[in-house]
């Protein structure tokens, strides 16, 4: 089985009625934008959304699965058997069964519209708020009615999506790239510069980000470089999930609490090794034996090594952005299981949102694979206790996890007294070699040639700093998450006792509101702690 991985969404809207004579130059407009992407994440799979519709849809669809191996999402305004009426020819349709008949989701508007341009709507607005990237097949002009191209383009450069943000007045998607080509409709006059794509994004500046286009590259990064770390472990979805609901979730959920673990030791041992390394250097300068130098110079050039290495790796920003991911999972994971087809992504704190924008894509993405986007039927007895199970289950697992035994407020705080000792020693080892030599007595330096020895004497005491430095990030990093697990853990605790009170009042309502909020206030707190490490992280100026 193939290992599993979260693809790339991209999506498609444009006219359905293409000029022929375009038809070509929009093609390799296409394909060149599909080329840009796999260079940006090679190793990231795709999925395209699309309505499946005649012209723009299909001309997307056909070279996204035939040139780049692209899965289909379809998309659709209304149920298959009715909208496959508005295709007027027996090829056409005979094109949507094929296409729709390869898809591996399928999605359609749950409400049933008496204008069917609403469902359109619903259909373009879906498309864009999931997708990582928009291709637009446009003129340019304003829309023509509702759901029309312009209305998604500007939708997806606001991030803010009609009918859905309905109950929630300050909700927002973070926005995206949208790849406007030029194109033609049929029988009208061409605008100029058909084929051409012009590249749209949002404005960053007024959130106080970096430009847009820089977060759509690194949108792709990070999940280049999530979907590199699945496919060198090689397991499959079902190896990570087990047999769950929501497999996808769950396998998302699994995947980066593992590999948030794995970098978080990568670190902690790389600190280990640099204070190991100024002891042995201190050592040997303390023995002055023939050996000294060689040795000195030896701990200099491994914990100089080390540093190098897990600076260049970014192991401490993949573990703040793989565990705020898992956490995310972790919410998405109980929130399916107690009944709750809400997606993670859009209870973020609109505040804190724009911090974690990949984070959001790779959510959405998971819960849009697994088809949990809607509210289903209403549950039977049966189903309704599992879920009141499901929520209670969660619950007292993350109490445990926070304050069991082996729990990790107290495990952390353990860690972050050690890492605030071995900082504390390596700077005293490095003022101490300062104060044991006479780089600082001005008179020997103006009567002294720097030599091999005052060399090794520089060495020793930056790589005393820098081991300390590091010491202290990694006191912090614990520290910081000491704390914020802590707060979890008082708002778990006292879920905990809120839920049992909704149990014996038989208050199912009550139990959602608590599972909804605690999992917002979770995310907060996540965030929180996400923004705190990125703004601790040691790094030089910008040139």
């Amino acid at each position: 089985m193939p290992p599993f991985q979260v693809p790339l969404t991209v999506g498609v809207t444009g006219h359905r009625q293409i000029a022929g004579d375009c038809t070509e130059a929009i093609e390799a407009a296409v394909a060149a934008i599909f080329d840009g992407v796999r260079a940006k994440a090679p190793d990231a799979p795709l999925v395209l959304l699309t309505g499946l519709a005649e012209g723009a849809d299909r001309l997307v669809a056909r070279l996204a699965r035939e040139r780049f191996g692209a899965e289909i999402v379809a998309v659709l305004p209304r149920a298959a058997a009715s909208y496959r009426s508005d295709f007027a020819t027996a090829e056409s349709r005979d094109e949507f069964d094929r296409l729709l008949g390869a898809a591996r989701l399928v999605v359609t508007c749950p409400e049933d519209h008496t204008d069917p341009t609403a469902g359109y709507a619903w259909a373009g607005n879906f498309t864009a708020l999931h997708s990582h990237l928009l291709i637009a097949l446009w003129d340019g002009d304003e829309a023509r009615g509702g759901g029309g191209t312009a209305l998604i383009v500007k939708a997806k450069l606001k991030g803010r999506y009609a009918g859905w943000n309905k109950g929630e007045p300050l909700q927002y998607d973070e926005g995206g790239a949208v790849a406007h080509v030029i194109t033609a409709r049929a029988g009208e006059a061409p605008p100029a510069n058909v084929g051409r794509t012009h590249w749209l994004y949002p404005d960053a500046a007024l959130i106080g980000a970096r430009g847009g286009e820089h977060r759509h590259v690194a949108v792709l990064s990070a999940f280049n470089n999530l979907n590199r770390l699945l496919k060198r472990d090689g397991r499959p979805r079902d190896s990570w999930s087990g047999n769950q609901v929501a497999p996808t979730v769950n396998a998302l959920k699994a995947a980066t609490d593992h590999f948030a673990n794995q970098f978080q030791r990568r670190t902690i041992i790389s600190v280990r090794l640099m204070v190991l390394a100024t002891f042995v250097a201190a050592l040997a300068s303390a023995l002055q034996g023939a050996l000294s130098p060689i040795v000195t110079a030896s701990a200099l050039a491994a914990g100089l090594a080390v540093w190098i290495y897990s600076t260049r790796s970014r192991w401490q920003r993949l573990h703040a952005d793989l565990r705020a991911l898992a956490e995310a999972g972790r919410i998405q994971a109980a929130w399916i299981a107690s009944g709750l087809p809400l997606c993670v992504a859009d209870h973020y704190h609109p505040a804190q949102a724009t911090s974690v924008a990949w984070i959001r894509r790779a959510i959405r993405t998971a819960f849009l694979l697994d088809d949990v986007h809607r509210a289903g039927a209403t549950p039977s007895a049966d189903g309704r206790k599992r879920h009141i199970a499901a929520g209670h289950a969660w619950i007292d697992e993350q109490v445990a996890y926070f304050l069991g035994n082996r729990g990790v407020v107290p495990r952390y705080r353990r860690q972050a007294r050690q890492f605030a000792i071995l900082g504390l020693v390596c700077l005293g080892i490095g003022l101490l070699i300062v104060a044991g030599n006479k780089l600082l007595d001005v008179t020997h330096i103006q009567q002294t040639v720097i030599d091999t020895a005052m060399l090794l004497q520089v060495g020793r005491i930056a790589l005393a700093i820098t081991a300390s430095v590091s010491a202290y990030q990694a006191f912090m990093s614990f520290g910081d998450l000491q704390r914020s697990f802590a707060v979890s853990a008082h708002l778990f605790s006292l879920a905990r006792d809120e839920a049992r009170a909704a149990a014996d009042a038989d208050d199912h309502p009550r139990l959602i509101r608590l599972l909804v909020q605690l999992g917002r206030a979770a995310l907060v707190e996540n965030v929180g702690w996400v923004i705190l490490r990125r703004q601790r992280r040691m790094k030089p100026p910008a040139a």
